[in-house]
Parts: C-alpha cells; sequence; structure tokens
C-alpha cells in the first residue's frame, strides 16, 4: 500500500470515529478544532497571559474561555480577541480574577481539591464529547466546559461544593442543548 492509499485509509477510519461524536458531524468537529487552535495561537501570542493555564473549549463555533486571570482587563481582552477568530459564533467568558494572594500550602490545598472535584465529577455521564474542566483558586473552584442538560450543570456544582475545604464554587459550564 503507498503512502497516499495509507493516508487516505486513515483519514476515513478518522473521520468514522470523528462521526460517533454525538451531536457533531466529522465537519463540525473539525472546524472547532481548527478554531480553537487558532483562537490558542492569538492568545498565546499576548504577552499579558505569561503562560496562564486558560482552558479554551468550543462547540460548534461557541468558544469558553475559563481560568483564574490577574485582573478584570486580561479577561475583557481574552474575550475580545476569540470573538475575533473567524468561526467563533459566541464567546462564554469565564475567566475570573484571583481572588487574594494564594501561599504555598494553599496551593498544595487547590491542587487537592481539584483532584477531589475532578473524581467526583468523573463518575457523571456528561453526554458523548462532553467534559467539564475544574480549576481551583484559593479554595475557590470554577467549573467550566460543555453540558447537554441544566441538570448535569447543577449536580455538578452540588458535587464541587461537598468536596472538603471548598470555600466556594463558580459554576460557569455552558448547557448546550
Amino acid at each position: 500500500m503507498n503512502t497516499t492509499a495509507r493516508f487516505c485509509a486513515t483519514l476515513v477510519a478518522l473521520l468514522i470515529s470523528i462521526g460517533a461524536w454525538a451531536d457533531r458531524t466529522a465537519g463540525e468537529h473539525i472546524d472547532d478544532s481548527a478554531v480553537q487552535a487558532e483562537v490558542k495561537a492569538k492568545l498565546m501570542g499576548e504577552d499579558f497571559f505569561g503562560g496562564a493555564g486558560i482552558n479554551i473549549e468550543i462547540h460548534k463555533g461557541v468558544v469558553q474561555l475559563g481560568g483564574w486571570v490577574d485582573d478584570d482587563a486580561a479577561a475583557e481582552q481574552a474575550g475580545r480577541i476569540a470573538a475575533e477568530v473567524d468561526g467563533v459564533v459566541e464567546v462564554d467568558n469565564q475567566l475570573h480574577v484571583k481572588r487574594g494572594e494564594t501561599s504555598m500550602g494553599q496551593s498544595v490545598d487547590d491542587r487537592v481539591i481539584t483532584g477531589r472535584t475532578k473524581a467526583a465529577i468523573g463518575d457523571l455521564d456528561l453526554g458523548t464529547g462532553f467534559s467539564v474542566n475544574v480549576d481551583t483558586y484559593n479554595g475557590v473552584v470554577l467549573l467550566t466546559g460543555f453540558v447537554h442538560h441544566a441538570d448535569v450543570k447543577a449536580k455538578c456544582g452540588e458535587l464541587a461544593a461537598a468536596v472538603d475545604n471548598v470555600e466556594d464554587v463558580i459554576n460557569g459550564i455552558y448547557v448546550y442543548e
């Protein structure tokens, strides 16, 4: 089998597996992936992010930015940059300003909270192709991502709030019905 035939066979297998993703066609998934890559590239090119861990999720052209930033201006600028990318239909900006300084001990506690929250949410049926991101800063849990139903969003918030040492929960999960 020559290289072109192998490439075509691999591409067909990939497209068939992509087709199994619930509510998106293979083309929609590829379009979303391309838009997500462009949003990431544009945000990484901005000095004000300095390698900050910002979650960038996309579903059918809806881009969700999630994570913690130093100030409102950074969150607003990120939203504007994402909105300028071709193929973005809507930006759900879930970038939140960090609440105070954090100590080394609190940073460790935040990692434990994040792990326990991810474990609790991991048992839920979020729907095919959907996921929830968990970020914690100073005991405040930020939930982002996409789910199909409001009851799943609510359950994720309840599970996060039940984790030891959680001070607050910001449930920024986008319900895509």
